[in-house]
């Protein structure tokens, strides 16, 4: 029984030996020294933690792109704002809003429907004009101006009729709710010139000029005076700064040329018509600058030349001769700073009539429409004539002292008118100028 105890061990052993070299044979298992084995697990360790690093520097460099996203996307938010910046620094945008009560009265008057002298009022009459003012620096010597205006009465949306609406006076005069091109011009400033010299093209500043900017208590907001031309003008304008020369601060010759009326074929656009129509061209010269002693006063002599008026500048017939325009004005503000303004204009035009006139309806009469001959300042179209005129006036400004910013001013301005003609270059119409007197006052707001 002990020998049983004593050998059994020894057969259970040797039953496991051989079922295990039965196994491994059938594996393949190799058997290798403890030295490579130790050095193979070293190495997996080591290809572990290389492992292990690699995916830390993918976290790593994710994050590290992260916040290269975010600086770039900072950087792209602060270009936009520096060229919006920049944009705006050379666009510029402003707004203006005007509403005016006006009371008219005309006196002796010729009334065409009864044949006598009568007087004619305006009571209470409301308009409306707004105005989106625009300038840009394209490059440096190389501005824009722009304004769009829209100008009416209250209550009313229609476009006049009347003779003088034409292209010139869309903006300034009140029509409907449409919004007009008032200017639209480029200032170039030619470099390296002997003398300084501006090209200005476009749609110029050339209604509402000197010394109407008193009545608004404004800028001046126009090239020319506004005796001599008031209205839209296209056309080219090369200028020249004298003050160099001639010592006068803000002394400068201008020369324009522009087209009153231009005509175009009703069927192909960049053909004249087929009725045999000249162009109204217009060439003029202005010398102004300021005069000595005088601070910020203004002299201005001019000379317009046009060729071929026609007899409507909306339903153009015939060609009625050429006109020259003479022209003085003299403005100083706030004389010896006293509050106290003046202004004086004097214009003259000499007619050239070519023997054309045509026939047309003055109004309705009785029932029956009175027709009258018409030709450059003349009934016969043959006989020349010569008209002169002078707008001149003050205005004082009270300040109020309450307020200082806003400001308040008290304006009156008195004005007188006298003369047999005057012209209208912007209306290409010629009519009776009013001889009088007339006195407005005005509550003017400064923001």
């Amino acid at each position: 029984m002990w020998k049983l105890y004593r050998v059994l061990p020894l057969v259970i052993g040797f039953c496991l030996l051989c079922e295990i070299n039965v196994y491994a044979r059938q594996e393949n298992t190799v058997t290798l020294p403890e030295s490579v084995y130790k050095d193979i697990l070293d190495r997996l360790d080591t290809l572990q933690k290389r492992v292990d690093d690699l995916e830390q520097d993918r976290k790593h460099s994710e994050k590290k792109q992260e916040r290269f996203n975010k600086d770039l996307d900072d950087i792209y938010s602060t270009l936009d704002e520096v060229e919006t910046k920049s944009l705006k620094d050379r666009l510029n945008w402003g707004v203006e809003m005007r509403t005016r009560v006006d009371n008219y009265k005309v006196t002796d008057q010729y009334n065409i429907k009864t044949g006598q002298m009568d007087d004619f009022s305006a009571d209470n009459r409301w308009t409306n004009r707004f105005r989106l003012n625009m300038a840009a620096e394209i490059m440096k010597g190389l501005n824009f101006h722009g304004r769009l205006t829209v100008y009416k009465n209250w209550s009313n949306i229609k476009r006049p009729s009347y003779y003088p609406y034409a292209d010139p006076n869309t903006a300034h005069v009140p029509s409907d709710t449409s919004l007009k091109l008032d200017r639209a011009y480029v200032d170039w400033i030619v470099p390296r010139m002997p003398v300084p010299l501006v090209i200005t093209f476009g749609r110029h500043p050339s209604s509402e000029g000197p010394p109407l900017e008193f009545k608004e208590n404004r800028l001046r907001q126009s090239t020319y005076p506004a005796l001599l031309f008031d209205g839209e003008s296209d056309g080219i304008v090369a200028t020249v700064g004298l003050e160099r020369y001639l010592k006068f601060k803000n002394c400068g010759l201008r020369f324009a040329y522009g087209k009153g009326y231009q005509t175009v074929d009703d069927k192909t656009a960049y053909l004249d018509n087929r009725y045999g129509l000249d162009d109204l061209n217009i060439f003029g010269a202005f010398f102004e600058t300021e005069i000595p002693l005088l601070p910020n006063s203004l002299f201005v002599l001019s000379y317009v030349r046009g060729d071929d008026f026609v007899d409507s500048p909306i339903e153009a017939g015939k060609n009625l001769g050429d006109m020259d325009l003479f022209g003085t004005h003299v403005q100083v503000p706030a004389i010896a700073e006293t509050g106290l303004d003046f202004f004086f204009s004097w214009g003259l035009n000499r007619s050239h009539a070519n023997n054309e006139y045509v026939t047309t309806s003055i109004g309705e009469a009785n029932g029956q429409q009175v027709m009258m001959p018409m030709g450059l300042l003349t009934s016969d179209g043959s006989s020349d004539h010569t008209g002169w005129a002078i707008y001149t006036g003050l205005r004082y400004t009270t300040p109020i002292p309450f307020s200082t910013s806003p400001s308040w001013a008290l304006s009156t301005i008195m004005e007188a008118a006298t003369g047999s003609v005057l012209h209208r270059a912007a209306q290409n119409s010629i009519t009776s100028l009013p001889q009088g007197a007339m006195s407005m006052t005005s509550i003017i707001y400064s923001p």
